[in-house]
C-alpha cells in the first residue's frame, strides 16, 4: 500500500505518518521547501516537495490512499479561512479523482468545529445537523461538502476530531506552561463545562481505520479518547506536573478582553495568536462534546490513551524538548 499525507510535518500529520510506517505503508509526505522536517526524522518516508496550490503536480496517480490532514487554524476572516482550507481541499480531491479513478480512499481530517458546539447535554453524533460557528467551523464544513461531492467518483471518508492533544501539540502547551509557572489552570466560565479530547495517537489510529475499513466509504466519523469536565482536566494536569494546581475562573468579559488583546498583538506583529477573538468565542461555548460510538461499531476503533496517561506523556514530552520554557514552535 502506498499513501500520500498532507500536513505530515505538523502535529497530527506526523503522528499519522508514524502510524502508517508502523503498518509498513509506503508513505509519501507532502512538504514545502520551507517546512520543518524534524518530526519526520527517522521515519522511512519519501518527502514530496509541492503545494496544495498545484495539486495536479502531486504524485496522486501513484498512491492508493490520500490522507488530507493539512489545514490552517488561525486566520482573521471567514474569506481567509475558506481560501486556506475549503478551496485547497476542493482542488485536491478533484485532482485526485482526475489523476487516479482507482484510488482506494481519500480521507479528509475535518473537525468537530464543522458541526459546531454541542447544544444539549448529550454529545453530538454524526446524525446531528451541523451548525458551525462562522470562520473556522464553517470552512471545515465547506471542505467536507467538497469531499462528499466527489464520492460518486472516488471512495471518500471524513474524520472529525474534537480537541487534539499529545506530544508535539503547539496549542495545549500554553495551558501546561501556565500551570507549571503560576500553579493555575485558567477556565473560562464553569469548571463543570465538558470537553471531548482525543490523543494524537488515538486520532492517528482512527484516521488509519477510516482509510482502510470498507465500512468507512462515504461516511463521517467522530473519534475521541474521552469526555471530561474542566475540573477533571485540571486534576489530570496537576498529577502530570506533580504540582498542586488551583482553577482560576475567568469571567466572560475578562476572557473577551484577552481575545481583543490577542487580536491587537496579531495586528501589530503580523503573527497569528493562540489567544484570539475566535478562540475566546469558542471557549465561551458551554460544551464541545461528541460520541465516537459509530467509529467503535463500524471501524473497530477503540481509544487507548486515558486522560491521566495522556497528560503525563504530553508533559514529559514538553519537558524533554524544552517547550515548557520556550515558545516551542
Amino acid at each position: 500500500m502506498k499513501a500520500l499525507v498532507t500536513g505530515a510535518t505538523g502535529f497530527v500529520g506526523s503522528h499519522l505518518a508514524e502510524r502508517l510506517c508502523a503498518e509498513g505503508v509506503e508513505t509519501l509526505c507532502l512538504v514545502r521547501g520551507t517546512s520543518r522536517l524534524e518530526w519526520l526524522e527517522g521515519l522511512p518516508v519519501r518527502k514530496v516537495v509541492g503545494s496544495l496550490e498545484r495539486p495536479e503536480a502531486l504524485p496522486l496517480g501513484e498512491v492508493d490512499c490520500v490522507f488530507h490532514v493539512a489545514g490552517v487554524t488561525r486566520e482573521r476572516t471567514a474569506a481567509a479561512y475558506l481560501a486556506a482550507n475549503a478551496e485547497p481541499t476542493r482542488r485536491l480531491v478533484e485532482a485526485a479523482a482526475r489523476a487516479n479513478p482507482r484510488l482506494r480512499r481519500f480521507v479528509y481530517v475535518s473537525s468537530l468545529a464543522a458541526a459546531g458546539p454541542t447544544p444539549a447535554e448529550a454529545p453530538l453524533d454524526e446524525s446531528a445537523e451541523p451548525h458551525p460557528l462562522p470562520g473556522y467551523g464553517a470552512c471545515k464544513l465547506a471542505a467536507e461538502r467538497a469531499v462528499l461531492a466527489m464520492r460518486e467518483r472516488i471512495p471518500v471518508a471524513i474524520v472529525r476530531p474534537p480537541a487534539v492533544y499529545g506530544p508535539r501539540d503547539p496549542n495545549f502547551v500554553t495551558l501546561f506552561r501556565t500551570a507549571q509557572r503560576w500553579r493555575l489552570v485558567p477556565v473560562i466560565g464553569s469548571p463543570a463545562k465538558q470537553l471531548t479530547l482525543v490523543h494524537a495517537a488515538d486520532l492517528a489510529e482512527g484516521i488509519w481505520l477510516a482509510g482502510t475499513r470498507e465500512a468507512a466509504v462515504g461516511q463521517t466519523y467522530y473519534v475521541g479518547s474521552g469526555t471530561h469536565t474542566w475540573r477533571e482536566i485540571a486534576a489530570a494536569l496537576s498529577a502530570a506536573l506533580g504540582q498542586r494546581l488551583r482553577i482560576l475562573r475567568m469571567p466572560g468579559l475578562i476572557a473577551r478582553l484577552a481575545g481583543e488583546i490577542g487580536e491587537l498583538k496579531w495586528t501589530l506583529t503580523g503573527k497569528p495568536q493562540i489567544v484570539s477573538r475566535r478562540k475566546i468565542r469558542d471557549a465561551l461555548q458551554p460544551r464541545w462534546t461528541c460520541s465516537w460510538a459509530k467509529a467503535e461499531r463500524e471501524l473497530g476503533y477503540a481509544p487507548k490513551r486515558g486522560l491521566a496517561e495522556g497528560m503525563r506523556e504530553t508533559a514529559r514530552w514538553y519537558a524533554e524538548h524544552g517547550w515548557m520554557g520556550s515558545r516551542g514552535t
